[in-house]
């Protein structure tokens, strides 16, 4: 009976702080989620909207419904006049076909907004509130919007900071000094985030991703709340948060369906989970920075939201994807040219390998050996009257780099990191012959753990950085009980048409064997080891194993990049390193 009393009291204590949140909601929201056209493209659930009764039956599942989640961090707001939305993310229960999607909408996207014209989609709010963005929302989607929440990114700080911190796998080095905003300084790695630097994370958005990138971190940090919501002492940290989060939200949404909404988002399978992005044309009209996107576009990106992710493993078959783009295309015919072949990637044996596979295509290598330098893409240097030969040889390393020098008596190729050979001249994987060896080894000298390092890498990247910069590991702030567990984080950057992107991918390797980045997933066997894929088939987020008392995962970019087959491959081709 006290269990029971207790109970109901904190559920009556519980429906109190939602039913202030529900308070706030203004009267004109209220008009615009009740007033429907006759006809739209999604219908969903209005029963949702049914008064509470003063019981609830948690484990059901919540009713179908769209939610728009509104933010706003007004620290930036401070930049332009009145108040705007920085954040516009539609939300799609299904608890029928069991499944979840988010969309996040860019805060800049020009669209047509009711009785005001063409402008950006966050200018609906500063003239019309959250009632005519729910408005120019449902007009550019045809979506039935029935539920709205709205929260102050401040507010959102001390949520974070009330759960005692978020684990995220922090995919690069974000940096901001520029004195008209405030300071932002995060490192790459896995690392518990407080509040404060939870919310530079998601609000950063001064790169080459633009506010693109800002809605993948901000997708990509809601994800990992609800990866590591179970983990949670519920029992006591439940209250503080409960009051942080509605003492700060306004919701159309109640007790109940609060409860029904939490219960089944956390049990749900991650591959039931949907993240869409509307990436458009991000360029400047009449002196004002939109970013453009045509009706195919919206259209495309609504029907991906309202389609149910497909499931099973997204490797279609085994094997490694370390095949050399070298045998794409036929090599051409080298016959009588003089080539010397000099290694500057540092890989034991590639240059005499190299030289081979030339010399299968006619040439006479003359000289094989060391560049005595490291470089990243593989380039051709030619004398004087040899440029056609250098061409050539150019088209049959398919490297765009091909350069006349005044120092070389021949033809010369220098092979950087990005060479790969054809199958049948590849030397067999090994510590020595892996994509920056020498760095590998000197982790392995180091590191207390067994260090593994990849075989393969996929095209276009490059290793660019290691957390820590110096020394061996860095420590996982853990959480309460947790202690602090030692990692370190190797970030390879994608590079295309010889322009660098802000897309990383991460190796992590880690004595922290029960890492919330271990978490559920779809699990595939390889060679005596078990790989766990996290993420939806189209969208998978990393690929984690356990081997030696270690945990390694291999993380995909920000926006999705690299598929399941070559994040698997990477994950599959690692090599223990020997530490002597």
């Amino acid at each position: 009976m006290l269990l029971l009393g207790a109970a109901g009291g904190s559920y009556l204590w519980f429906r109190g702080q939602v039913a202030g949140a529900n308070e706030r909601v203004p009267d004109e929201v209220r008009a615009v989620l009740t007033d429907k056209p006759s006809s739209t493209a999604t219908t969903t659930a209005t029963t949702a909207r049914a008064a509470d009764s003063t019981t609830t039956t948690v484990p059901e599942s919540p009713s179908a419904m769209h939610l728009l989640v509104l933010g706003s961090d007004h620290r930036e707001d401070e930049e332009e006049e009145g108040s705007r939305s920085d954040t516009i993310i539609l939300v799609n229960i299904d608890p029928e076909r069991d499944f979840l999607s988010v969309m996040s909408i860019p805060r800049d996207l020009r669209v047509d907004v009711p009785g005001h014209g063409f402008n950006k989609i966050n200018y609906a709010y500063a003239v019309g509130g959250p009632a005519l963005t729910i408005k120019t929302v449902e007009q550019l989607t045809v979506i039935d919007i029935n539920h709205y929440l709205e929260i102050d990114f401040n507010a959102f700080r001390d949520v974070t900071d009330s759960i005692g911190g978020v684990y995220v796998d922090v995919d690069k080095r974000y940096y901001q000094d520029n004195p008209k905003y405030e300071l932002i300084k995060l490192a790459p790695g896995y690392q518990l985030l407080d509040g404060e630097h939870a919310l530079d994370y998601v609000r950063y958005r001064r790169d080459k991703n633009l506010d693109f990138g800002r809605m993948e971190r901000q997708q990509v940090f809601l994800t990992a709340v609800r990866e590591q919501a179970m983990g949670w002492d519920l029992a006591f940290r439940l209250p503080r948060v409960v009051s942080a989060l509605f003492s700060n939200v306004t919701t159309t949404l109640s007790a109940n369906e609060v409860l029904k909404l939490a219960w089944w988002g956390v049990r749900l399978d991650g591959g039931k989970m949907r993240r869409v992005t509307i990436v458009g044309d991000a360029r400047e009209q009449d002196g004002v920075s939109y970013v453009f996107v045509d009706e195919q576009g919206i259209a495309e990106a609504v029907d991906d939201f309202l389609t149910a992710p497909s499931g099973g493993t997204p490797v279609a078959s085994g094997g490694s994807a370390t095949t050399s783009n070298t045998q794409a295309k036929a090599a051409p015919e080298l016959r009588g040219m003089k080539v010397d072949v000099l290694n500057a990637n540092g890989r034991a044996g590639e240059a005499a390998a190299a030289g081979q596979w030339l010399s299968s295509l006619g040439a006479e290598v003359v000289t094989v050996g060391n560049a005595g330098i490291s470089v990243d893409r593989t380039s051709v240097e030619y004398p004087s009257g040899a440029a056609d030969e250098g061409e050539l040889l150019a088209g049959a390393l398919q490297t765009d780099s091909c350069v006349w020098s005044e120092t070389r008596q021949r033809v010369t190729v220098i092979l950087g990191d990005d060479f790969a050979l054809p199958s049948d001249y590849a030397l067999p994987p090994s510590a020595n012959t892996i994509s920056g060896a020498g760095g590998w080894k000197k982790i392995a000298q180091m590191v207390p753990f067994a260090v593994r390092g990849p075989a393969y890498i996929p095209e276009g990247y490059f290793f660019v950085e290691r957390m820590p910069v110096e020394g061996a590991t860095y420590d996982i702030d853990g959480k309460e009980g947790d202690g602090d567990k030692p990692a370190f984080r190797m970030l390879y950057r994608l590079k295309q048409h010889g322009e660098w992107m802000d897309q990383y991918m991460g190796i992590t390797e880690t004595t922290w064997l029960d890492a919330p980045a271990a978490s559920d997933g779809r699990e595939v066997k390889r060679g005596g080891t078990t790989f766990t894929i996290v993420g939806a088939a189209d969208k998978v987020e990393r690929v984690w194993w356990k081997a030696d008392g270690v945990l390694y995962w291999v993380s995909n970019t920000l926006f999705h990049t690299l598929s399941g087959e070559e994040l698997l491959a990477v994950a599959e081709s690692m090599i223990l390193i020997p530490s002597g």
